[in-house]
């Protein structure tokens, strides 16, 4: 209810020292049209004199540096003597807008004049909606808010507020000539509907073009993606920016590029770096290679990163790259892709990354193969083509010339070219292999999985699988079970190994004429009947503590104790049991590795496949080594020799050549008649590349315009 006494002038003035703390902060082309709208709603003499008297002072008040503290001297009128506390500044809440037209739409005729008698009555709150409201926000750090309410009798009902621009910062200007908004010292920006925060040292925002422009040491955060540049340019009305310098992290990868444009279509970077989470293989081959060398690189897919040398021997290059966020699997694809080796440039063509895993996976599309093609014999070289699948997985296939060969039924070398081929699949638990060679008439596969923790499937077709103890075996047909469990927490064994296994194979005695040698270790055999039979299979092997050491691994020795036993039996009824042991004695001087061992062993009982018959002997040696000549070249061998037969079981040279993370890697068995080939090619350099697109979701950029 009004009160019906009449309020005196220092009431008046109290009541409206509130309104015109608001009114300051106005434009002045606001405070008239508002004015005059509280104008039309007073009625009395006194009304109409207050109301000249309060904008008069308030439109001087406009044009003074000094503003006179009305609060302040309406308080010491009415006998308040509580000091006055200037109110704090440094933050702005503005429209998106430019400017708000609040003059009344064409199609609504302004208030008259017989209204007055039911406005006059309006107490204050109903004044206060004709205005905008302000309110103190933190006066620790001199924060102001002022927000334009959507008020239908301030502004026409055509007008759309977008949303609101936050400026807070140590302080803050208008200009209300240029109209625009400038915060410094710790600026913070942030745009209603918009999930981003922005900060900088400036932040200026002009609201004639609806641009933000922030200057020095800026951090955008932005769905969750932190990126830091220089300087920040955005304009509101069609989501586009421009980022100086901008320096942000994506998945564990950073990204460092002279400029950074953005729109809505995802964020183009130009003339920049892109480091990968840790450094990664293009190629990575663990078993070809000197011993020394192939057990640093099984030390190198732990800590990669402790590899790297000070001075790379390449450089990778990218001419585009794209960067899908969204995707776990191929999320970098490069284009243009060289590997740089002085002046000399390789290309390498279109590339899928996976990185932000655990692993970093690298398909580069096309890559040479050289080697012995799955023991189908000869030489064989092609290029070889791949292509990613899924999170890990790879598939490839290579078309090949065959150089040379061994007819295996008719236990003869073939001269001349041939042609053959091979296909593969792989990821982290499956893989099956297929290959042919036209001079040896041959064709071998293999597949293997994981099953179960320790358990794993093998089976082939003409293929050298792992047996254990007995080394790889080959039969014409192999497919089993197997389960290793490992013990190392036994007094005085370093490891005790238990291997299970069960299948079904079929034998092919004519598989052993790989070469002479490995003919004689099988008796020549001449036969070509195929025999078919289960085999149930459990070994045991052991290997000691060591019974001396001295020195260190750069410098010392150790000696071993080795052990093992292994018994098979076949549905055939057939049954055997193997056995043996000796020493072995690892020697190390700085750039020579080398272990060697002795081992006596008795076979009791007769196997009825020629394919895994115990071929070293009651009594057998072997030597085992390598010699460093420097960073770029590691030479090693493998010769084991059985006493009883005098003849070599094994016989192999292998070699590392070239700098530390760009390996070629080579080796010969001569027994098994087969070459080996392959790379080890570690990077960890940030990758340059002229444009980068990042793009958040699938719809985001088109790959084929880039």
């Amino acid at each position: 209810m009004t009160s019906s006494r009449k309020n005196s002038p220092v009431d008046a003035v109290n009541q409206w020292g509130n309104i015109l703390k608001k009114i300051l902060s106005l434009p002045l082309e606001r405070l008239l049209s508002n004015a005059e709208l509280i104008r039309q709603r007073r009625s009395g003499t006194d009304s109409k004199r207050l109301f000249a008297f309060a904008l008069t002072v308030a439109i001087s008040a406009q044009s003074l540096i000094g503003l006179l503290p009305l609060k302040a001297w309406a308080a010491t009128s009415s006998g308040n003597r509580d000091s006055y506390a200037a109110p704090p500044s440094g933050t702005l809440l503005l429209p998106l807008t430019p400017k708000l037209d609040t003059s009344p739409s064409p199609s609504e005729p302004p208030p008259s004049s017989d209204q007055g008698d039911a406005t006059a009555t309006r107490s204050q709150a109903d004044a206060d909606e004709l205005l905008p409201s302000l309110e103190t926000v933190s006066a620790e750090k001199g924060k102001i808010e002022g927000e334009v309410e959507d008020d239908k009798d301030t502004i026409g009902s055509d007008t759309t507020l977008k949303g609101t621009v936050q400026i807070v910062a140590d302080d803050t200007e208008f200009d209300q000539n240029a109209n625009t908004f400038l915060g410094t010292g710790n600026a913070v920006a942030i745009i209603g509907g918009e999930n981003s925060k922005l900060e900088a040292d400036s932040i200026l925002y002009d609201q004639n073009d609806q641009t933000i422009d922030a200057r020095g040491n800026v951090r955008i955060l932005r769905n969750g993606q932190l990126t830091t540049g220089s300087a920040f340019k955005f304009k509101v009305t069609s989501d586009e920016y421009l980022i100086t310098k901008p320096d942000t992290e994506i998945n564990g990868s950073e990204v460092i590029a002279r400029k950074g444009f953005g729109t809505k279509d995802g964020l183009n970077f130009q003339n920049g770096t892109m480091s990968m989470p840790s450094p990664f293989f293009f190629v990575k081959n663990y078993n070809i290679g000197p011993l020394s060398y192939r057990e640093s690189v099984m030390t190198q897919k732990s800590h990669p990163d402790g590899y790297l040398p000070q001075r790379p021997s390449f450089k990778f290059r990218a001419k585009r790259m794209v960067y899908e966020r969204y995707k776990e699997n191929d999320n970098v694809t490069i284009f243009g892709g060289r590997v740089e080796v002085g002046s000399f440039s390789i290309p390498v063509g279109k590339i899928q990354a996976t990185v932000g895993q655990t692993d970093t996976k690298v398909v580069i599309p096309t890559t040479p193969y050289l080697g012995g093609n799955l023991y189908t014999g000869g030489f064989n070289v092609g290029p070889q083509f791949n292509t990613g699948i899924g999170r890990n997985g790879v598939l490839s296939w290579s078309p090949m010339v065959n150089l040379g060969g061994r007819n295996l039924a008719t236990n003869s070398n073939t001269s001349g070219l041939g042609l053959a081929a091979r296909v593969a699949y792989t990821n982290k638990n499956f893989q099956t292999h297929l290959a042919y060679g036209s001079n040896s008439r041959l064709l071998v596969g293999d597949i293997k999985a994981k099953i179960w923790r320790s358990v794993r499937f093998q089976s082939g077709i003409n293929r050298f699988l792992d047996d254990g103890m007995m080394g790889l075996t080959r039969a014409r047909l192999m497919a089993e079970v197997k389960d290793v469990h490992q013990i190392t927490t036994i007094p005085y064994i370093g490891l005790l190994q238990f291997r299970s296994s069960a299948g079904w194979a079929q034998d092919n005695p004519l598989l052993v004429n790989v070469s002479s040698t490995n003919a004689q270790l099988h008796g020549s055999p001449t036969s070509n009947v195929l025999r078919s039979a289960f085999r149930l299979q459990e070994q045991i092997t052991a290997t000691s503590h060591p019974i001396f050491s001295v020195g260190d691994d750069k410098w010392g020795v150790k000696s071993f104790l080795y052990g093992g036993v292994a018994a098979r039996g076949y549905s055939t009824g057939d049954a055997n049991i193997i056995g043996q042991f000796g020493p072995i004695l690892d020697l190390r001087l700085s750039r020579v590795r080398m272990q060697t061992g002795y081992t006596s062993a008795s076979v009791r009982g007769a196997s009825p496949f020629v394919f895994d018959e115990f071929i070293q002997g009651t009594q057998s040696v072997y030597m085992l080594g390598d010699v460093k000549v420097n960073n770029y070249l590691t030479l090693g061998t493998l010769i084991g020799y059985n006493l009883t037969a005098k003849l070599a079981y094994a016989r192999q040279l292998q070699a590392a050549i070239g700098p530390p993370d760009a390996k070629l890697l080579i080796g010969r068995d001569f027994v098994l008649n087969n070459y080996r080939v392959g790379f080890n090619i570690l990077h960890g350099q940030p990758v340059p590349f002229d444009k980068l697109v990042l793009k958040g979701t699938p719809d985001q950029g088109q790959l084929g315009g880039i």
